[in-house]
């Protein structure tokens, strides 16, 4: 295969979105699935659905979110931080994403891949780690089938161990030395007796193994 091949046309990255507006716009089952992804985060999901389908609107309510049941206008895009069109109307959607666009808001429309500022991937949530696969929106059905291998293989406690290393990035930083050692101290610290303390939902243990690799 030629390196020319073996390149991506996008470029894989985590957008910030803690408190920041993300709007979808639509009523059925892909504005429904967009906002189930976007509930990973911590994001204040917008939703625009004139007349949601029963179960979006019962999961909207679930989440204390009150749906803005108008048609489309362009200022609504106005003060989001992203934009998910998936009104199932493909023409609605490209005004949509122009709207966005227009505003300097990255935007996706839905099954539309040429509409599309960025790609919304098969999500693994293990918080704060998260793994992502995407297909650069060439076989959605492919990138969730990884997903549920690569969510099977994982601990249900890695989020649990990713967060204990943030306790422990400033002590590590004060006491082991930058280059091979702190690479050998986090390698311990992700396949070791810290590791298996988590796992076993014994956290005084881990803390404790932790100490001990300072």
């Amino acid at each position: 295969m030629s390196q020319s091949l073996q390149r991506l046309s996008v470029f894989p990255a985590f957008f910030r979105v803690r408190g920041k507006n993300v709007a979808v716009f639509g009523n059925g089952d892909e504005a429904y699935a967009k906002a189930r992804l976007i509930a990973n985060t911590d994001a204040l999901i917008i939703a625009y659905a004139d007349d949601p389908q029963a179960d979006y609107a019962a999961w909207l309510g679930q989440h204390g979110i009150e749906p803005i049941r108008k048609t489309f206008a362009a200022g609504q895009v106005a003060g989001a931080t992203l934009v998910f069109a998936a009104t199932g109307d493909q023409a609605l959607d490209q005004t949509i994403v122009t709207a966005a666009r227009a505003h300097g808001i990255p935007s996706n429309a839905v099954d539309q891949p040429d509409h599309c500022d960025f790609f919304t991937p098969a999500l693994v949530n293990r918080a704060p780690l998260a793994i992502a696969i995407g297909t650069e929106g060439a076989g959605p059905v492919l990138a969730q089938m990884i997903r549920a291998r690569i969510d099977q293989m994982l601990s249900p406690s890695l989020g649990k161990l990713a967060s204990l290393a943030t306790d422990y990035r400033d002590a590590v930083e004060r006491a082991v030395p930058r280059g091979v050692s702190r690479r050998i101290f986090w390698h311990r610290f992700f396949s070791g007796d810290v590791a298996d303390a988590v796992d076993a939902n014994d956290h005084t243990a881990a803390r404790r193994a932790a100490d001990a690799l300072l």
